[in-house]
């Protein structure tokens, strides 16, 4: 038994220890600040490689993180808001620019733009959101609104436009928005933009007006979810551009989701609205969790061009080119096949696009029937349609195709002739098909592709240009890049 205190006090002190260990583990991953850091340096990196949707997306994500570690008016956030300002200019967003910027002095008045990234536009920009955003598209002189009823808006004080940033907000349920806009300003009308977690595109909610000069509305409940949601308020002239807004579709405003807010049932039996009755408000929770992730600024390309490339195989019968019979097992070999593709995004899951298939028939020995050689290429043109699964538009897609050419494949012949073993077998001229595909974004432009897609050659003629064309089926595995446009 003397043993036991002995074993006890060794177990206390290893316990001890792994407390000590878990505590600086969770202390040293607990650095907001150098995730920030992190997450900036990336993006710059993406940006000299101007892959500038990229370095808003890494951006956006430090910024998610400084308002989650509470220093939305640090120094370091000062930096991430003037870095956005210069990804949004490199991308062509001028105004989103001019919203980050004043973002940027409004924490650190004399931030400067690192003389790398100088130019002569930017310093103007910068310098006129430092003199108090003049020209600057988006203005915030202080809070607007309260309750809807009490308040008394004196509009003729109201200059310019205002919106007070909506930083947390619960889940599930509508979200008012509301803003003032100045007799200085004549819009034609005033909305909200807001672009929920996996979408790539804003909606937008028009605001109503609301006596003189405010305008109100609310985002959906059904755009209440996840735990991100970016916007921005803007008013519109009559080409719906932006004349004043808070935030931009570059540069949007990050509205954290925390736990979903219960539902409110109505009865006749409170005393809580003097207006409109009396309402009793009983509560029952409506569920959902909160999930990572933050969707960068910057709007999907529409148009998209891949190169692909792999192998295939086909279901062979009838007469080969150099007219032989297929005689046993009838699976031939495409070994080498090119798949370029242009495509159109219609939406973030539906997309069309015009494909070439280019097989390189391989390995034949045998001679097509009056040629001194065999067929070196199988062209052929598909129109397609990919529809994906995910809203995001990644993951796993299904594809329908129909079009028009040759499948060749290469097949061992049963004959005792020393190198004429060989010989190949074509179908088409009509193409019909389908198949499943995956995609993964790599980058704001570029995004990995892999297609399994299945076809069937139906020999609506006998022959085409003097050779042989059979019915049959055939599949291709390949894999390659889409970059968007």
């Amino acid at each position: 038994m003397l043993w036991g205190p002995r074993y006890r006090s060794g177990m206390g002190t290893r316990a001890w220890v792994v407390v000590a260990v878990l505590a600086l583990a969770s202390s040293a991953s607990a650095d907001p600040k150098g995730d920030i850091t992190s997450k900036t340096k990336e993006a710059m990196e993406n940006y000299d490689l101007m892959d500038y949707d990229a370095a808003k997306k890494s951006l956006n994500q430090a910024l998610a993180t400084a308002k989650k570690a509470k220093l939305d008016k640090d120094p370091v956030t000062a930096r991430v808001y003037l870095n956005l300002g210069l990804a949004a200019f490199a991308g062509g967003d001028v105004e989103g620019a001019k919203v980050a910027f004043v973002s940027a002095v409004q924490i650190d008045p004399k931030i400067q733009i690192e003389p790398a990234y100088k130019s002569p536009e930017l310093t103007k920009l910068l310098d006129e959101a430092r003199a108090g955003g003049k020209a600057a598209v988006a203005t915030d002189p202080g809070p607007v609104g309260g309750d809807p009823i009490a308040d008394v808006i004196d509009c003729a004080s109201v200059k310019g436009f205002q919106h007070t940033i909506i930083d947390t907000a619960p889940g599930a349920a509508p979200q008012p928005i509301e803003a003032l806009v100045g007799a200085d300003i004549t819009p034609v009308k005033v909305s909200a933009f807001y672009r929920v977690e996996g979408a790539t595109d804003f909606t937008e909610v028009k605001l109503s007006k609301q006596g003189d000069c405010k305008y109100t509305g609310a985002l959906p409940a059904t755009a209440m979810k996840g735990s991100l949601i970016h916007y921005y308020v803007a008013a519109l002239d009559g080409n719906s551009k932006a004349i004043a807004a808070k935030g931009s579709a570059g540069s949007p405003n990050i509205l954290e989701i925390t736990a979903p807010v219960k539902k409110v049932v109505a009865t006749k039996d409170d005393v809580e609205d003097p207006i409109n009755g009396k309402v009793t408000r009983s509560t029952e929770p409506t569920g959902g969790e909160i999930s990572g992730g933050v969707i960068a600024g910057g709007k999907r390309p529409k148009i998209m061009v891949t190169l692909a490339g792999g192998t295939g195989f086909g279901y062979v019968s009838g007469n080969t080119e150099g007219g032989n019979m297929v005689q046993e097992c009838c699976v031939g070999n495409s070994y080498v096949v090119l798949i370029p593709e242009l495509g159109y995004q219609v939406n973030d899951k539906l997309s069309v696009g015009i494909a070439g298939r280019i097989g390189l028939p391989l390995g034949a020995n045998v001679n097509a029937e009056g040629s001194e050689g065999h067929s070196s290429i199988a062209p052929g043109v598909l129109f397609r349609v990919r529809y994906a699964l995910s809203p995001t538009g990644e993951g796993i897609r299904v594809m329908g195709q129909v079009g028009g050419g040759v499948m060749r494949n290469t097949i061992k012949l049963t004959t005792t002739t020393p190198g004429m073993d060989t010989d190949i077998v074509g179908q088409g001229p009509l193409l019909v098909g389908g198949g499943i595909g995956f995609l993964k974004k790599l980058s704001g432009k570029v995004s990995f592709v892999a297609d399994l897609s299945a076809l069937a050659g139906i020999a609506v003629v006998d022959k085409i240009s003097g050779v042989n064309v059979n019915t049959g089926i055939g599949a291709d595995l390949s894999l390659g890049l889409a970059i968007g446009f």
